[in-house]
């Protein structure tokens, strides 16, 4: 009698750790994870990114617009990623380490995820600043500007001010960004609007023409939500003609007379850089840096794009 409550006693444990091997086993199992873009730059980490395009991959043939913003195209035959040559990827923002400022305190805008708020920089010294590892630089990545979607629940709106050193996933992490007020997201570090001095960009502010309207300018619909606007994400004007400038082919109409080429020609005459060029047509040999009005500029539009148009017909 003893010996058969032994012999049960032993089963009953051999049973009990047979099976609490299996849920052991089960539980180092990890379910296969969605494909992530392949390292390009080894002098960064695009981990934060590429965890974004990994939730977000299984929502991409249903229209979702996470991998065209970061510039990435999935082959569903030869599975693996594509990069287009757009989106963050091919933005100033995804390559924002230029040496100097590899540490927690230029990290504030070359890198905010990474910055810290203790961080200081005057007459020349850093204090409290620590250096970021080589090839661990995040540059300004989509968490900069997107809180994540539970945390996004909360605030009521996916766009915010990242505030410095804290838990990107807490609801305390950001600033919310009202609606309109999205020049606020791109003034937290770039401290000034460009070209203020120029009369057309003058006329731009003071009718409430914001940044994204012309550097993140509207191209589509997300097909899965067609009430959310996708946006490019390069953050180049010149590039995303014709959505760039609202004009012939855009989506936002704001200059429909004008064309793709003619507005290429047109662009560089209103850059800071070459205030001294001297306009052709009708103010001929003028300085652009001059007393030149919103008019005169119009009109020097009207020309090249005539031009672009003629050469077009050719």
């Amino acid at each position: 009698m003893r010996f058969s409550k032994i012999l049960i006693l032993i089963i009953a444990l051999m049973s009990l750790g047979m099976l609490s091997g299996v849920r052991a086993q089960q539980s180092t199992v990890a379910p296969q994870a969605n494909p992530v873009p392949p390292t390009i730059r080894p002098n960064y980490n695009y981990t934060e990114a590429f965890s974004c395009t990994a939730c977000h991959f299984v929502m991409g043939t249903g229209g979702d617009h996470n991998l065209e913003a970061v510039g990435v195209l999935f082959d569903d035959t030869a599975k693996q990623f594509n990069f287009t040559g757009g989106g963050w990827l091919n933005a100033k923002h995804s390559e924002s380490n230029h040496g100097e400022n590899q540490n927690t305190y230029c990290a504030r805008c070359h890198s905010p995820l990474q910055a810290s708020p203790k961080s200081s920089y005057k007459n020349g010294i850093f204090k409290n600043t620590d250096p970021i590892p080589n090839g661990q630089m995040e540059a300004v990545t989509c968490a900069t500007c997107h809180p994540s979607h539970t945390v996004a629940a909360v605030l009521g709106r996916r766009l915010g001010v990242y505030q410095l050193g804290m838990d990107r996933n807490s609801v305390d992490a950001y600033k919310v960004v009202a609606e309109g007020d999205e020049d606020s997201l791109c003034l937290n570090c770039h401290v000034e609007r460009h070209n203020v001095t120029n009369p057309v960009f003058a006329k731009m502010y003071s009718v409430g023409v914001r940044c994204i309207d012309c550097h993140m300018a509207v191209y589509g619909a997300i097909a899965s939500n067609p009430n959310v606007p996708k946006r490019e994400h390069d953050w180049k004007v010149g590039n995303n003609l014709p959505f760039s400038c609202g004009i012939e082919g855009s989506v936002v109409h704001c200059h429909p007379g004008f064309t793709v080429q003619g507005t290429r020609d047109f662009i560089p005459y209103i850059k800071e850089q070459h205030s001294g060029w001297p306009m052709p047509g009708k103010n001929k040999g003028q300085s652009v840096g001059g007393q030149v009005t919103v008019a005169d500029y119009m009109s020097l539009w009207s020309f090249l794009d005539a031009q672009a148009r003629a050469k077009g017909a050719e």
